[in-house]
């Protein structure tokens, strides 16, 4: 016995009561001539207000559409049976409902006159959530579209779902090249890297976050490019899809300017390290010219003026032979240029009979050549009033520099053990003490001094600030 035999022996009133669908039986005339309780109990109306009734007038006329009327006559006419139409509307009693009608033609068994099925489905939840679910499509191709930087959804396959419009527009592809195909198949290949193909399968599996990953490769036509990959995977609980997003930035430009300064960079460089050099050089002539001039001068006052001269110009020289030395261009360490600086200033005034210790501790600072000039000018002027005052009359003695650092402030000690400056002295009125004022200004620092019978000490404190490197030498005539 075949199915359709085994049905007839089934009343057809268990079935239609089986049926969780809302169905009407209409007659030609489209007059419903039976309603199922479904229908009833869904739309919220009684038997005896639907039977014998116009679907049109159905309810308060939310069935009377031109659209769904000529439908049903086309099925009634003998067309295809009506599948999937689709009614928005509100109802009396339940409110806004989408529904979905399935219509045929069917014969009854006795030979009376063709009637009209009709089966309604509620399916305005999942109606709504497509809506929604479309809506969402669309916001966030617009949010994809509106990135600068080429964008790409793919599947766990790697197959891309979506991208950008400025992925189209850098690669030089269309959507149909692109959606739907496998990452590596893209363009002639260009994609199927293989460091960049394991990364991407193992988001999905390791859960882990691409960054700043950097390929270089020969794109077939926009030619070589360095680009720059992120990549994350998306998943939500209860939904076994996933998702990675792949976000591609050109670096070719920014690598490309960065070599050419860098290039310039390495290029200015090397000048000004033959510059420090040539000044190095240049000064260091000019003292040996000075010190050849004071030999031959038999005035006492003077040779020591030129002897001043050529220490000044000795402690600049000092710093950019320190430069040299390091392979540095503006910046030195601070500890090794001042103590070659000290050393420099022990030698040339360096007295017979006289045995000079020198101590130099403290911590090593970087100092910018800015700071450093002014810097190692005033050492040197405390440093000769110290031979000056503090070792008259002495055989052996000690000169002592000193570095600290503490809250940006660099401290720097200098110090003898000598027989410390007479109260009456007047040691602050010479042009040495003028110079030492007026680099402390430039460079905003502080001078402090003691003095007494075991020795004296100036202690200067200068502020470590970056506005060292905009101030200029003219402050220091402030």
């Amino acid at each position: 016995m075949d199915q359709i035999e085994m049905l007839r022996k089934i009343d057809p009133a268990e079935i239609v009561a089986s049926l969780n669908e809302s169905l009407l039986v209409l007659n030609d005339r489209l007059e419903v001539i039976f309603v199922n309780d479904t229908f009833l109990e869904t739309f919220g109306v009684d038997r005896d207000a639907t039977l014998n009734r116009p679907l049109a007038e159905l309810g308060s006329g939310q069935w009377a559409r031109a659209g769904l009327t000529s439908a049903l006559e086309a099925v009634k006419a003998g067309g295809p049976p009506l599948k999937g139409y689709l009614i928005d509307a509100q109802f009396p009693v339940i409110g806004r409902r989408v529904m979905r009608l399935n219509a045929r033609m069917t014969r009854p068994v006795d030979g009376g006159a063709p009637q009209l099925l009709v089966a309604f489905e509620d399916v305005t939840v999942e109606t709504d959530l497509e809506h929604a679910l479309d809506r969402q499509r669309r916001v966030s191709k617009g949010v994809i579209d509106t990135l600068r930087e080429p964008f790409l959804v793919l599947d766990e396959n790697l197959v891309v779902k979506t991208a950008s419009r400025s992925f189209y527009q850098k690669f030089r592809v269309e959507e149909h090249q692109t959606i739907g195909l496998p990452l590596v198949e893209l363009g002639n290949g260009q994609w199927n890297i293989p460091a960049l193909v394991e990364l991407l399968t193992n988001v999905i599996p390791d859960n882990i976050t691409v960054e700043n990953y950097e390929i270089t490769h020969d794109f077939e036509s926009i030619g070589q490019r360095v680009m720059s990959l992120n990549a994350c995977k998306i998943f939500r609980e209860g939904n076994n899809s996933r998702t990675i997003l792949l976000a591609l930035e050109d670096l070719t430009d920014r690598r490309q300017l960065e070599a050419e300064r860098e290039a310039a960079l390495a290029q200015a460089n090397r000048l000004l390290v033959e510059l420090n050099h040539r000044v190095m050089n240049s000064l260091s002539m000019i003292g040996s010219v000075i010190a050849l001039e004071a030999r031959n001068l038999t005035d006492v006052e003077c040779r020591a003026a030129f002897d001043r001269m050529r220490a000044r110009i000795g402690a600049v020289a000092a710093l950019y032979r320190n430069l040299s030395h390091a392979g540095s261009i503006d910046t030195v360490d601070g500890e090794k240029y001042l103590s070659a600086l000290l050393e420099g200033v022990v030698a040339a005034n360096q007295r017979r009979g006289l045995k000079l210790e020198l101590d130099v501790t403290g911590v090593s600072v970087p100092l910018s050549t800015r700071l450093a000039v002014p810097l190692g000018l005033i050492i040197n002027e405390l440093a000769t009033n110290s031979f000056k005052y503090a070792f008259t009359d002495r055989e052996n003695g000690v000169l002592g520099l000193r570095m600290e650092l503490a809250q940006e402030v660099l401290k720097l000690t200098v110090w003898d053990n000598g027989v410390g400056i007479d109260a009456d002295a007047r040691v602050d009125s010479g042009l040495g003490q003028k110079l030492t004022s007026a680099f402390c200004r430039q460079i905003d620092a502080t001078l402090e001094r003691e003095s007494g019978a075991n020795g004296t000490s100036h202690v200067l404190s200068v502020p470590l600030r970056p506005t060292f490197d905009e101030l200029s030498p003219a402050s220091a005539a402030g």
